[in-house]
């Protein structure tokens, strides 16, 4: 019976073990700071906007294009600020700027999640430069960086990037089935080497038995 209950804790153990990373990855990565801030105001001119996840942000593409930045506005107007291509170190992504006038902007991302799937949300801060301030006139979209990995914000993501992003979480699935199969393996040659010794005792002490309950002649 001893043997029985420490095998099924071994089996239990292990299955803990298998889901813990099938727990963790469901859990989206979400941002934790940005610059510049939510709903603050800037007065200096920013060189560049960043947005700081709680994990790691993959980075598909080994050029950033994986991630989207855009920053629009003043007052949420679709005229583009960003100059350049997104950029990922990390749980940083960034994007170099160039204001235009006063007011308020918007910043929209998407990312690649740790655990592989498609994150996006948005951010707004205010813009009041000094007064002779140079500001830029912006573009009417986004700068072209080729994006594999991602799609453009609002759009449906493609068929190439849904099954990119599951790839992670099949992966994790695979794993944690094949730890469960082996503690499964391991808890029956458990339970079948302990019957074994079982029967081989029981025989061992009849047979001794046996002999004991014979006379000398």
């Amino acid at each position: 019976m001893r043997r029985v209950a420490a095998a099924a804790g071994v089996l239990a153990v292990a299955a803990l073990l298998a889901l813990l990373p099938v727990s963790s990855a469901s859990a989206h990565d979400y941002l934790v700071s940005s610059s510049p801030a939510a709903g603050a105001t800037v007065t200096a001119p920013p060189a560049e906007v960043s947005l700081t996840f709680n994990d790691l942000v993959l980075d598909l593409s080994g050029d950033g294009s994986s991630s989207i930045v855009e920053v629009t506005g003043p007052d949420a107007a679709t005229t583009h600020f960003e100059t350049g291509c997104t950029s990922i170190l990390s749980h940083t992504v960034s994007a170099p700027v160039a204001l235009g006038g006063p007011g308020s902007y918007t910043v929209s991302w998407q990312i690649v999640s740790s655990d592989g799937h498609p994150v996006s949300n948005s951010l707004t801060f205010e813009y009041a430069p000094a007064a002779g301030t140079a500001a830029s006139a912006g573009s009417a979209s986004a700068p072209d960086c080729g994006r594999p990995g991602a799609t453009a914000l609002g759009a449906a993501p493609s068929a190439t990037t849904s099954a990119g992003d599951g790839l992670a979480g099949w992966l994790i699935l695979a794993v944690a089935g094949g730890i469960v199969l082996l503690a499964v393996v391991a808890v029956v040659v458990i339970l079948l080497v302990s019957a074994r010794r079982k029967k081989v005792g029981e025989s061992s002490a009849s047979d001794q038995s046996g002999s004991a309950g014979t006379p000398n002649s």
